[in-house]
């Protein structure tokens, strides 16, 4: 009986010996629980204690490993969803650092990281990820269109022109169609109005003056309406239907018909 007695006191002494984990076994299993419950941030922060406690196996852990950086990836995905955008950049940028090959490679993760740094207003930073989603072509529409609006946000109109006219050659089905031919549209307008608008200017003088006057100020106006012609054929290239510019260039067309009657009926 004693003995038998003694055999179960040391393997009840040993069970109780294998239940003391290390502070690191400890931090890796709560980080293995963090990580089932989708506790990101928990989960890196114990698996980081268990990374660094030195404990035997640590070094080979590349499991471990692995789930630690992807886990930066996971905590920025959750923050973005809830439009905490400093928190979101925040985790992607020590995803960037920790996995540089898989994050450039990734598509959605430059698109997305640019999403959040637009929101911060760091627009550098998100006009060279969008372009990187660009260059692994995912959503390039989308991201074309982002940059157009940093661009202008930057008052970049002419570069905004540029990126949008690109996109809308090179996408002509995209979702966003109508909105960049929009945007693009707006400047071209304000561009024409210009030589337009100094166009009608040059009529009223020319209407109140002498025939002299007239002949004089009519040919400068129609030199003006002229000019503003093409200017009013590129918003009509990217929207035929664009009633301003159709408006307004058949008036020019009108004034500059006007004039060389005139001109001829003084011939005669």
């Amino acid at each position: 009986m004693k003995k038998i007695f003694f055999v179960l006191i040391f393997l009840i002494s040993l069970s109780s010996f294998a239940q003391e984990l290390s502070e690191g076994q400890k931090a890796k299993n709560a980080g293995n629980d963090a990580y089932r419950s989708k506790d990101y941030v928990s989960a890196i922060n114990n698996w980081e204690k268990y990374l660094k406690s030195g404990d035997e196996g640590v070094a080979s852990d590349t499991l471990t490993l692995q789930l630690y950086n992807v886990c930066f990836l996971y905590a920025a995905e959750s923050f973005l969803e809830k439009s905490d955008f400093p928190s979101a950049c925040n985790y992607y940028q020590k995803y960037f650092e920790k996995s540089p090959k898989e994050a450039n490679a990734d598509g959605k993760t430059n698109y997305n990281y640019a999403n959040a740094l637009y929101k911060i207003n760091k627009l550098d930073d998100a006009l060279r990820l969008f372009q990187q989603a660009i260059n692994v072509d995912y959503k390039a529409d989308y991201s074309s269109f982002y940059m157009a609006s940093i661009y202008k946000k930057k008052g970049d109109e002419g570069k905004m022109q540029e990126v949008l006219t690109q996109a809308i050659e090179k996408y002509p089905d995209s979702k966003l169609l109508g909105k960049m031919v929009s945007i693009l549209c707006n400047p071209l307008l304000k561009e024409a109005a210009m030589p337009f608008n100094q166009a009608n200017g040059l009529a009223k003088e020319a209407a109140s003056g002498t025939p002299e006057d007239y002949i004089a100020k009519m040919t400068q106006a129609c030199d003006k309406f002229q000019d503003a012609i093409p200017l009013f054929d590129k918003v009509l290239k990217l929207d035929p239907k664009n009633q301003q510019a159709i408006t307004y260039k058949k008036a020019c067309e009108d004034n500059i018909k006007s004039f060389n009657d005139y001109k001829a009926s003084l011939k005669k």
